[in-house]
């Protein structure tokens, strides 16, 4: 089996006991209300977008407000929660990347790199895999049945965020290829097979296979047992992970359309009119926020 394959069979392996670890935290009777609005704004013509922890703005999955991080029962936006995907591709990075440190430093029985091959490693080896991608030869159950759910993971990772199909493919082609030529480019040739396979055969996986069977799962009355979460867990792993990992780091964002500051106008229109001057108008802008 490919180092890089290690990495992500122990990453399944991490966030399955991530899983074990809040499936005995109870869920709403009844699907959460999600709220869209960062705060109260100044104008109700303020348009606010926000994924947040905080318990008075994130989805509560218990009866008295407590925040679990991941939305058990679903979302329902309306909008795209770019910032949401924006910080999924950040941890998505992340994991990759702390994954690999961990395989440097543990011993050659579980990483598969001797010290030779690590002393010897150098950018221009990663550099010539990106540079020439292959045909590999990886065992079927690799590369048609593993990457095939890597790339529905990432499809519904992308849904709970509100995407849409053809936004979720996109989303999915992104990370295969983040994955193809990020972290396993640091061991081998970029696959050519992989940068389809997994996103058009994870796409189809996704919305076809996981997605009813995850509606179906949150369709039913009362709360999770252990063997639905468990299975809202293996379709969405990656879900799981940011929402814990927001959690963990009290990640807060909003994304307002505001009145940033105020301006001189020296247009005439109905308020010139009236004062026979110069007047103060608003500046409208977008205004970022990030809390840790």
């Amino acid at each position: 089996m490919r180092t890089p394959h290690r990495i992500l069979l122990g990453f399944a392996c991490s966030m399955f006991c991530v899983a074990l670890a809040i499936a005995d935290i109870p869920a709403a009777d009844t699907p959460a209300e999600w709220s869209g609005m960062a705060g109260h704004m100044p104008t109700p013509l303020a348009a606010s977008f926000s994924h947040s922890p905080d318990p008075s703005i994130a989805q509560r999955d218990e009866p008295g407000g407590k925040s679990n991080g991941y939305s058990w029962r679903g979302t329902s936006t309306e909008t795209p929660d770019w910032q949401g995907v924006g910080r999924d591709v950040g941890y998505f990075l992340g994991y990759q990347f702390a994954a690999i440190a961990v395989l440097y430093v543990a011993p050659e029985s579980i990483s598969g790199w001797d010290r030779e091959q690590k002393r010897n490693y150098s950018f221009d080896k990663w550099r010539n895999n990106v540079s020439k991608p292959v045909w590999d030869e990886d065992r079927w159950w690799i590369n048609y049945v593993l990457h095939p759910y890597w790339g529905a993971a990432y499809y519904i990772q992308a849904r709970e965020r509100g995407l849409d199909r053809m936004q979720a493919f996109w989303y999915s082609a992104l990370l295969s290829t983040l994955f193809e030529y990020g972290a396993e480019a640091l061991a081998e040739p970029v696959s050519a097979q992989d940068l389809v396979i997994t996103p058009v055969v994870g796409a189809l996986v996704g919305e076809y296979l996981f997605a009813p069977l995850r509606k179906r799962i949150r369709a039913k009355p009362g709360p999770f047992d252990w063997s639905d979460k468990t299975l809202l867990f293996i379709t969405d792993p990656l879900g799981v992970m940011s929402a814990e990992t927001d959690r963990l780091l009290g990640v807060k964002t909003s994304l307002q359309w505001q009145p940033v500051g105020l301006h001189t106008s020296g247009r005439d229109g109905l308020a010139g009119a009236m004062t026979h001057g110069r007047t103060l108008a608003p500046v409208w802008g977008l205004q970022f926020r990030a809390d840790w």
